[in-house]
């Protein structure tokens, strides 16, 4: 019944997306990059809905064939200016085209959520999302550790928002007052601010053990 469920579901979002809106290797009305998926992506992640809640993988071999209708890939390689969390990207899986990729639609956030409601009441948790997330990477465009960060998080389903050093100004300030008050060194990338506290670099441990300690008010996964 559940993996009937699973199929079903894939069917309705991927089948109602807009074919006109797929496009590969270029960026879409809002400004974020498609992703190209191939049987050779190793820098991808996929989720969907399966037995017991989401699940995370990270090549196309690991996705089961009864969910692959419709899979949510993320490049978590992408810079914040490159992704518009508003939109979401399903990959049918089922069967590569002639050039090896497979197809990706995009599709509103709020429209897929409103569709995988209608066939899926209960609500289901993704990688990235919460409205008021727990999580704040501070990062730079050419971060290759930055990469790795937002990979595990992705992998982890823990809500984030990311703030590029680069390009936003207001968050250069914010980190360098932040970093003043706490006594943290800030020269380095990324820096995490969970719960109002800055963690330099990229420790999973500490920031796991940080969220854990959390109140349970202000947390969001």
């Amino acid at each position: 019944m559940v993996r009937f469920a699973a199929i079903v579901i894939a069917v309705f979002l991927f089948g109602c997306a807009d074919s006109s809106s797929e496009k590969q290797a270029s960026k879409n009305d809002e400004n974020s990059v498609v992703p190209v998926v191939t049987d050779e992506s190793a820098d991808l992640v996929f989720s969907w809905v399966g037995d017991g809640g989401p699940r995370v993988e990270s090549s196309v071999q690991k996705v089961p064939q009864h969910v692959r209708k419709a899979v949510r890939v993320q490049d978590p390689n992408l810079s914040p200016e490159n992704r518009d969390p508003s939109v979401m990207f399903l990959a049918d899986l089922t069967r590569p085209g002639a050039d090896g990729r497979y197809p990706v639609k995009t599709i509103k956030r709020a429209e897929y959520e409103a569709r995988r409601r209608a066939v899926a009441p209960t609500p289901i948790s993704t990688p990235g999302t919460g409205s008021d997330p727990t999580v704040v990477m501070f990062s730079t465009r050419h971060c290759p550790i930055c990469v790795k960060a937002r990979r595990w998080l992705l992998e982890k389903k823990i809500p984030y928002v990311e703030r590029d050093l680069e390009r936003d100004k207001q968050a250069a300030q914010d980190l360098q007052k932040m970093g003043q008050a706490q006594g943290v060194p800030t020269n380095g990338v990324p820096i995490f601010e969970i719960g109002g506290r800055l963690l330099p670099g990229f420790d999973k441990a500490r920031i796991l053990a940080t969220l854990k300690g959390l109140p349970e008010t202000q947390k969001s996964i």
